[in-house]
């Protein structure tokens, strides 16, 4: 009992937490009685048809053969045919009669489609006689009643032959038709309606488990996104927390310097700067991604020649270059307008340059800009250790790094070409790579020319 009880509350519980799985069941129960309920009422009304077809049918035949045996009744020899002939051409018929008036409960038998019968007395059921009183009493219709035999269903049928000069019954036509070829075949089709209304109701079924699953997805997603949001506010925060006490640290180490300290101590200075500034840029990479995912992060776009400020930016790598022997070059030229943020578009540049030279190792790189056709296009160059085709395809994506012998001791966050490219296209720009495994690697930058400068 413990258990079932158990089970209820759980199951109270998921409900309650997935309201749409109450539509589900709703719609899982309500449309597949919606289609019994139809299926059961044409079924219904088909069969009512049937039978008002049956009756029709047989009353027409009982209306025309009254009509003609009245004014032939002592004719038993033609009445005779008349009747094989009709029973030959009916296949459902088993019983054919042309009987007389009654003589007490019992009735004479004038033609039969079974001629053994004429000249017999017909002692009817009580079922029959109440069909041919009635059928007395009405004379100018035919009475039928529906009848089960042996678990077969017939139709009996009674027509009075009234006389030449009157109403006045002087014989009946008596009919019985089996139904069973006709109940069979409708049996058949019931089967197979059920048959495809089951089939319905399944896929109906298996349609709204997909249905619910998908809402459930839907949740799903909908509450990843909820807790996506709440990530990113946490590491937006987090990011802002520690940026305040870095900023204070790299204060503390410019009054340090300003002291007379042994070689020693200057190098501990020196390496405590450089983690500091490499936390610090990480610091900018988380933020800048947050602003990025909101869609927080503004641009001020103006007309501008940008070839000034990648001359800033290569001549703030040059003593880095210059430090691990490399030649760090810019074709200098000028350019056409493009509309940039040149915030934006420096910090761009410092992560292509700043990547060029951290991953090169030997040789140079170079950055050229020009303009070609509609576009300014600027390219970095350098002499590195180059990038897989496999790579390449995933260079853009967050926290993806090239991993390789030349790259496992450079450091990084693996943001800064993630937050590269989505600052290109924010700007309606496009970047792409080109390198050849051992060569080196080319980025490539291209923003819409907006005028051309006088």
């Amino acid at each position: 009992m413990d258990t079932f009880f158990n089970i209820l509350t759980r199951g109270v519980h998921f409900v309650r937490n997935n309201p749409q799985i109450i539509y589900t069941i709703f719609l899982v129960i309500v449309i597949p009685l919606a289609f019994f309920l139809t299926s059961e009422q044409f079924l219904r009304v088909a069969r009512e048809d049937q039978n008002r077809l049956e009756r029709s049918r047989i009353g027409v035949l009982q209306d025309v053969f009254a009509l003609f045996a009245k004014w032939n009744l002592d004719d038993t020899k033609f009445l005779h045919d008349r009747v094989r002939v009709v029973a030959h051409e009916t296949d459902t018929m088993t019983n054919f009669q042309v009987l007389g008036t009654e003589d007490g409960e019992s009735f004479p038998i004038l033609v039969s489609m079974n001629g053994e019968e004429e000249g017999t007395m017909l002692t009817p059921d009580p079922h029959t006689l109440s069909l041919l009183r009635t059928a007395m009493a009405h004379p100018a219709q035919s009475v039928s009643s529906e009848v089960f035999n042996g678990g077969v269903r017939y139709w009996r049928s009674a027509r009075a032959i009234t006389a030449t000069t009157s109403n006045t019954a002087v014989g009946y036509v008596f009919t019985e038709l089996s139904m069973a070829q006709g109940d069979y075949v409708a049996r058949r089709n019931i089967f197979d309606a059920y048959m495809t209304l089951l089939l319905i109701i399944l896929l109906i079924i298996l349609l709204l488990i997909r249905q619910a699953r998908i809402i459930d997805y839907a949740t799903l997603y909908q509450r990843l996104k909820d807790i996506d949001s709440m990530k990113d506010d946490f590491v937006s925060m987090a990011a802002h927390e520690l940026r305040s006490p870095l900023t204070t640290i790299r204060g503390y180490i410019d009054m340090i310097r300003s002291e007379k300290l042994s070689k020693k101590a200057e190098e501990y200075l020196k390496d405590i700067d450089s983690s500091a500034l490499r936390l610090n840029l990480m610091i900018g990479d988380i933020l800048d991604v947050a602003k990025l995912q909101a869609g927080r992060m503004s641009f001020n776009l103006q007309s501008v020649d940008v070839s000034e400020d990648i001359a800033a930016v290569i001549d703030s790598f040059q003593k880095l270059a210059k430090d691990k022997g490399l030649l760090l070059s810019f074709d200098r030229r000028t350019l056409p307008l493009i509309a940039v943020d040149t915030d934006r578009f420096r910090q761009i540049m410092i992560n292509l340059v700043g990547n060029a030279v951290k991953y090169t190792s030997k040789g140079e790189v170079h950055v050229t800009a020009e303009a070609i056709r509609d576009d300014v296009t600027i390219r970095i160059s350098d002499t590195g250790a180059g990038i897989s085709a496999e790579d390449q395809g995933k260079l853009f994506q967050k926290f993806f790094r090239v991993r390789n012998e030349e790259t496992e001791r450079v450091t990084g966050t693996g943001l800064g070409l993630w937050i590269t490219n989505q600052m290109v296209k924010a700007m309606k720009g496009t970047i792409m790579v080109e390198s050849i495994r051992g060569k080196g690697t080319d980025f490539v930058v291209s923003f819409p020319v907006t005028e051309n400068k006088k």
